[in-house]
């Protein structure tokens, strides 16, 4: 069987197998068609074409004497009758749809499916059912693009993996531990990753050592302002490491001439900013999206400063920074439409006050400020002059109470954003308060309107509208590494969010 390719939309899943199952190649003649729930079982043999079933004799009979024709039923169908294009379709939506119709733009703030290669999970449960599922999963190379690539994974496995994805983009997150630097399975591992590095489509890498991770820079990029790996998007090198080889000046300056303009995704991890007034400006003007894990205002805001087309900034740690001079001039981050910030270690206002943002559209925080917060978040909005649609604040902070909770849900310019969240301690407020100030405040908006208690993170939830983008990313963010075992996309606070798996 030749490849089969995948077309990838945005339509929603229902959507997509309905439009698989319509363009099934079933005799004209039909108007229904069963396929039995129970038709394919684990480790079953594949069924062959489907036995036309006959009407009973009396049936036949019947309709001999009146005009002459028999009667037939109509075939029973399974899901091994569906063509080999169709079917591998149904397990590449499978394995890869996430519904993210509530992001402004998916390609660009969608996570990255990659999958832990394991007999329990796709693509390689889809092997073990029948001959014909096993055919289909194999000869569909996107089934085998995304994978995880761990300590334990044997080379011989990422061999058959990269082999079956055969010539399509490849989304690869690698972590490999210290334990296998200057190992020959490292070096069988690397060799394989760098001769598909023209394949390199979503990457994050985590090498044993930060001198590892610094060849990798030059190798990506042999001499400034070339590379082969012209099908780039997304980029992580991770910094969790003791020394700082790879941040030095020559590895920073290399990096930032990467040349190709497909690069728009981008994770940073360190408190460390590259000198822009130094180094070559073509990799972080082009930037539309990155990720922060750890980070303080002062980076963040520099990173805002250099990269003028940033569209979306998602941080886990947002940490103040200490007896440090404030910028000389307000940041203008023009373009910037979305801000999560999973976790604020300070005050917010320390960031949002050299900052304006004239085209934000969502903003998402937690933070354990108390007094204050809603007279600079309503300052920062006005002089941004921006036009919020959605807004989610989780305060863990008791001083976060009634007071402030009122002085935000009374002002016209909270009252103004269509989707509102805040959740606040319920230690901050008596239990009656939320939906009192809910239904003096919703006003247009009461038919949306909420209030109510979430045990699970000891807090109240208030506000209104239907979007809630108050989330906290896992680690490795935006990549989704999945498994057998359902794990949550995110959290919202102490809540785990929607389960996925392979």
């Amino acid at each position: 069987m030749p490849g089969l390719t995948i077309s990838c939309t945005n339509a929603p899943f229902l959507d997509k197998l309905k439009g698989a199952l319509s363009r099934t190649k079933v005799t004209k003649e039909l108007n229904v068609v069963t396929i039995p729930a129970d038709a394919v079982t684990l480790n079953a043999h594949c069924a062959g074409a489907s036995e036309i079933q006959q009407c009973d004799s009396s049936q036949r009979d019947v309709a001999s004497s009146t005009d002459g024709s028999s009667c037939q039923s109509p075939p029973s169908l399974t899901i091994n009758d569906l063509p080999p294009e169709i079917l591998a379709t149904i397990f590449h939506t499978y394995m890869f749809w996430e519904d993210e119709s509530d992001l402004i733009d998916p390609e660009l703030e969608g996570m990255i499916s990659v999958f832990k290669p394991n007999p329990r999970s796709a693509p390689l449960l889809f092997c073990n059912v029948c001959s014909y599922w096993r055919e289909v999963s194999i000869s569909t190379p996107a089934l085998w693009s995304a994978i995880v690539i761990h300590d334990l994974c044997y080379p011989e496995t990422i061999s058959v993996w990269l082999e079956r994805s055969q010539a399509h983009p490849l989304s690869l997150f690698v972590s490999l531990g210290q334990k296998l630097a200057n190992t020959d399975k490292f070096a069988r591992l690397l060799g394989m990753l760098y001769a598909s590095m023209p394949r390199w489509k979503q990457l994050s890498l985590h090498l044993p050592t930060a001198k590892d991770m610094r060849r990798l820079v030059f190798d990506l990029i042999p001499e400034p302002g070339k590379s082969p790996a012209t099908q780039l998007q997304h980029l992580c090198l991770s910094s969790q490491y003791h020394q700082t080889d790879h941040l030095d000046f020559q590895s920073l300056a290399r990096l930032s001439s990467f040349p190709h303009s497909t690069l728009q995704r981008f994770s940073w991890s360190k408190y460390t900013t590259p000198d822009f007034a130094r180094i070559p400006t073509t990799l972080w003007w082009r930037l539309q999206q990155i990720s922060f894990s750890l980070i303080t205002e002062r980076v963040l805001l520099s990173f805002l400063k250099a990269c003028d087309n940033l569209r979306f900034i998602n941080v886990k740690f947002l940490h103040e920074t200490v007896d440090a001079d404030p910028p000389t001039a307000p940041i203008v981050a023009r373009n910037l439409q979305a801000l999560n910030v999973g976790m604020v270690v300070g005050k917010l206002t320390n960031t949002i006050a050299f900052l304006t943002a004239p085209n934000l559209k969502r903003l998402s925080f937690l933070h354990r400020d108390g007094h204050g917060t809603a007279i600079s978040l309503e300052d920062f909005i006005k002089r941004s002059k921006c036009i919020l649609e959605c807004l989610c604040i989780i305060c863990k902070n008791p001083e976060f109470g009634e007071a402030e909770t009122s002085i935000m849900l009374r002002s016209p310019v909270f009252m103004a954003i269509p989707h509102f969240s805040l959740r606040i301690s319920d230690k901050a407020c008596h239990a009656s308060f939320p939906q009192a100030i809910i239904a003096e405040t919703a006003g247009q908006w009461k038919d949306t309107a909420r209030a109510c208690h979430e045990p699970t993170n000891y807090m109240y939830r208030l506000g209104w509208g239907s979007l809630d983008i108050a989330r906290i990313y896992r680690i490795g963010y935006p990549f989704l590494a999945k498994g057998p075992e359902p794990a949550p996309r995110w959290a919202v606070h102490l809540a785990p969010g929607p389960l996925t798996s392979a």
